[in-house]
């Protein structure tokens, strides 16, 4: 499947898609389980990669990322009432030469929905499982998509993913993941950032994510902006 054209199918359909249902727009943009129309452009590793996803009623929307390298990924997601799942497939290579094609099923669970209470401080549990026909896994975690992403020939991960705000228009993100896979693979991703909200549905943001597991460790600075309609 191409990347560009399913991308560029996705910002022909923002333009015309249905507003963001009321239950979500009470939601912040930062929030891994909202349902919403946007498109975003980040600035990581020397190379800039475009995002888009297209809310279709109050429940579902679609996703897709391409890179300027030509990496890609697709995929969608379906709100719960106590979880978010999102299927995605896509391509990855790394520093080492070594090229995957992922796919994988996870989701984010808000401790809120099951009703713990936490004031400010937003609680989420990522979970999932991933299987790849790469040739080596590697762990990472992604907060522009919200989700964090696990790789190896079959794998499973669990962690947390914190959300404060801190004023107004600032809010401080954390998250982290722990990932185990065939071959004896096993993983530890860390991350955290700012995002500030220039409008109601334009926010830049920039964070940091640290990996080490099976392969080594590495470690990127994210910067990025997105629109929301």
């Amino acid at each position: 499947m191409s990347d560009r054209p399913a991308l560029a199918l996705l910002l022909c359909l923002a333009a015309t898609t249905a507003p963001v249902h009321a239950a979500e727009e009470e939601k912040s943009s930062d929030d891994p389980t909202k349902i919403a129309t946007k498109v975003g452009i980040t600035r990581a590793s020397d190379e800039f990669s475009l995002s888009g996803s297209v809310a279709v009623g109050p429940k579902l929307k679609f996703n897709a990322r391409v890179s300027e390298s030509g990496l890609w990924s697709v995929g969608a997601s379906y709100l719960l009432p106590v979880a978010i799942l999102t299927f995605s497939a896509g391509k990855s290579h790394f520093d080492s030469g070594v090229e995957q094609t992922r796919y994988s099923l996870g989701g984010f669970v808000p401790l809120s929905q099951i009703g713990l209470k936490t004031g400010k401080l937003q609680i989420f549990v990522p979970f999932g499982y991933t299987y790849t026909n790469g040739h080596g896994p590697v762990s990472d975690i992604d907060q522009s998509d919200g989700l964090p992403i696990a790789l190896s020939s079959n794998s499973g991960y669990a962690g947390l993913f914190l959300l404060r705000p801190l004023g107004p228009k600032l809010t401080a993100m954390a998250g982290g993941n722990v990932t185990k896979g065939t071959h004896d693979f096993s993983g530890v991703a860390l991350g955290g950032g700012l995002s500030y909200h220039l409008t109601r549905r334009d926010t830049v943001g920039a964070n940091i994510s640290y990996v080490d597991n099976s392969f080594g460790t590495s470690q990127k600075l994210r910067f990025s902006y997105r629109h929301e309609f």
